[in-house]
């Protein structure tokens, strides 16, 4: 039998080069082409929304709560799998080395969001505060320190059984680090040392307390395998994944939406496909979620043309390119080759369907324009997203699944 040492080696190198391999697809040509564009783009509005801050723009309190949810949402990443519940439940006592190399990773790559988080904010904070660099820095390593405490807090967490210590550790801990993060950044040293203090107890009595009991194992395994997978449906977006389990979920108030589509032979797929990016969580929660995240930042954004224009065609193209998968959802299914001409109107509905999407979405977005700006605005914004729309998904998608299509062939 493997050491600890190897199995942990083993695992984490396995971990790391099927992320590299899905990292390959995902990080294509044409993604870091966009990248580069919306970062450029980006930052020049980022800029130019800067020099128009109102003094009493609510910086602080927007950025505690943002680090808030990023240290909050802190987990252990195990590797763990389903077979350890035999084979490595024997061998517990054993496996303390085995947990601090899992905790110690964890920690270093979920840190890499704190800093990133931290450099976007950067000039906002320097806007509204006066600070320097040296007091970024300071900053950052305090965060680090709180992220630290929390994934601390995750780990023992996982020693308990009961659901509602674990909601009242989360509202306890929510409580904490708004306050000791809100202190970093207004720079009330003393109050952070103060928030520490409390935080040091609360690791101690929970210490103490699950001194005694042993790893849960089947909601190490379970967490483990919502990691992979939440994983798996970011790189389903790009390419195949074998190990991707995908559910639907029945969702009654949007039947009226397929209410709308004919029954005759050419709406097989027309019909297959809405009804899957409805009823699909993967596709339905991408759609509304960026919807959603969309028509808040419009809503931030005080009438500024280009700043309108850029977030409707970025968040126009993320919606697509994600939901784009969808034309693979039904190829392990023979059912509509029974239809006559069905894969003949395949491409053509498929199209239809992302299309109407799309400008629901677009429509949307124009009425949260239309509300917070003025109608020059509104409608140059409206215009440039349809025709976005429309050539993104008529021309470029269509072109794209076409040219999959004959690879695969």
């Amino acid at each position: 039998m493997k050491s600890i040492e190897e199995i942990w080696k083993t695992r984490i190198n396995h971990h790391i080069n099927e992320t590299r391999s899905y990292l390959k697809y995902m990080l294509n040509d044409h993604l870091l082409f966009v990248f580069i564009f919306l970062a450029a783009g980006g930052a020049l509005t980022y800029q130019r929304w800067l020099e128009t801050l109102s003094p009493h723009f609510p910086a602080l309190i927007i950025m505690t709560i943002t680090f808030t949810l990023i240290v909050i949402s802190s987990h252990v990443r195990t590797l763990m799998k389903e077979a350890d519940m035999m084979f490595l439940l024997p061998m517990e006592h054993k496996l303390k080395h085995y947990f601090q190399k899992a905790f110690s990773y964890s920690f270093i790559t979920q840190s890499f969001v704190i800093i990133v988080a931290i450099i976007l904010f950067a000039p906002l904070y320097f806007k509204v505060t006066q600070a320097n660099g040296r007091i970024l820095i300071i900053s950052l390593i305090l965060l680090l320190i709180v992220k630290y405490w929390n994934l601390r807090m995750s780990w023992k967490m996982g020693f308990l059984t009961d659901s509602s210590a674990k909601w009242s550790d989360l509202v306890v801990r929510f409580a904490l680090n708004l306050c000791g993060i809100y202190f970093i950044f207004s720079q009330q040293y003393l109050f952070v040392i103060a928030i520490f203090f409390i935080m040091a107890g609360y690791d101690a009595y929970f210490f103490k307390h699950v001194k005694s009991k042993t790893v849960k194992w089947d909601q190490l395994i379970k967490k483990e395998e919502e990691k992979k997978q939440s994983f798996y449906k970011l790189a389903n977006l790009f390419t195949d994944v074998p190990k991707l389990k995908k559910r639907a979920k029945r969702r009654k108030y949007l039947d009226w939406i397929l209410k709308q589509i004919t029954y005759q032979q050419g709406n097989v797929y027309k019909y297959l496909f809405s009804r899957a990016l409805l009823r699909s969580g993967d596709y339905f929660g991408i759609f509304v979620r960026l919807t959603i995240i969309g028509s808040v930042i419009l809503s931030v954004i005080n009438e500024q043309l280009v700043g309108n224009v850029i977030v409707v065609i970025v968040f126009s193209f993320l919606t697509g390119i994600q939901i784009m998968s969808l034309y693979k959802h039904f190829d392990l299914l023979e059912l509509p080759a029974l239809y006559p001409n069905a894969e003949a109107d395949k491409l053509d509905s498929f199209v239809k369907v992302i299309y109407g999407f799309l400008l629901f979405q677009a429509i949307v977005f124009a009425i949260v324009t239309l509300l917070l700006s003025t109608i020059t605005i509104f409608l140059v914004t409206i215009l440039l997203n349809v025709l976005f729309v429309s050539l993104f998904v008529l021309v470029y998608m269509k072109n794209r699944v076409k040219k999959n299509e004959k690879d695969v062939y």
